[in-house]
């Protein structure tokens, strides 16, 4: 089974570059979009992530006109695909941070997947990560995940702890090869061409996230990082 991925642009910060390399960057301001990564094969309609908020799209001055790209609701994203959110049968949840699940109550639909220690860290956060509330899990319908895992064909989670406690990375089989959505913050500045992986810049254990970039980084699959600015689509 073969998938299609077409990110969907539901929302953009403006930080600087420390937020995505820890210890490089800081001072550099950047653009951080937040995507939903739309996945579509063998009659399935599969979210990577649901964005934030519909009550939070605000595009800061000069984004637009700086690089061409306007975000969106999520709804109006899934309409431009042919699509409702009622439309969405699976969702993945690579981590509970505010910007990749704040429209999950939008998909009445969906199974929804998350690890396990993840969902226990978002009803229980720990102070220093302030991106976390309780009503992102609220009335969703959750399969929690303890182990890495085939979901279905063509379609596998595996933890990358360090980001947050139970982050999960999508490896995703597509018409153009494997590709790793990474599930981890992140931009193509954390992947340079020789050398390590950059450790990601916000982390809530920093040996454990720079050992899991390592490994999506040498998996020898195409690498698309969470919140880097320029994505296409890709082929089933």
């Amino acid at each position: 089974m073969t998938y299609s991925i077409t990110p969907l642009l539901t929302g953009v910060r403006n930080p600087d570059q420390g937020i995505m390399t820890y210890q490089q960057g800081y001072g550099t301001s950047i653009w951080l979009p937040i995507w939903v990564f739309l996945l579509q094969g063998g009659g399935k309609n599969i979210l990577i992530d649901t964005g934030l908020d519909e009550n939070e799209l605000i595009v800061p001055a000069g984004f637009t006109e700086e690089t061409g790209l306007t975000p969106q609701t999520l709804v109006e994203g899934l309409e431009e695909c042919g699509l409702k959110p009622e439309m969405i049968d699976t969702v993945i949840n690579t981590h509970l941070h505010d910007d990749h699940c704040g429209n999950n109550a939008l998909l009445t639909n969906a199974q929804f997947y998350a690890r396990r220690d993840e969902i226990s860290f978002c009803k229980n956060p720990h102070p220093i990560d302030h991106r976390y509330d309780d009503y992102f899990i609220e009335n969703t319908n959750f399969t929690e995940l303890e182990e890495d895992c085939e979901l279905i064909p063509g379609l596998k989670v595996f933890h990358s702890p360090g980001h947050t406690p139970g982050t999960l990375s999508v490896e995703v089989e597509t018409g153009e090869g494997t590709k790793i959505i990474t599930g981890f913050c992140c931009n193509n500045k954390n992947f340079p061409m020789n050398g390590p992986a950059v450790c990601p810049g916000v982390h809530t254990d920093a040996v454990a996230a720079w050992e899991s970039i390592q490994r999506v980084k040498n998996s020898g699959h195409e690498i698309i990082p969470m919140h880097e600015l320029e994505l296409k689509p890709v082929s089933a």
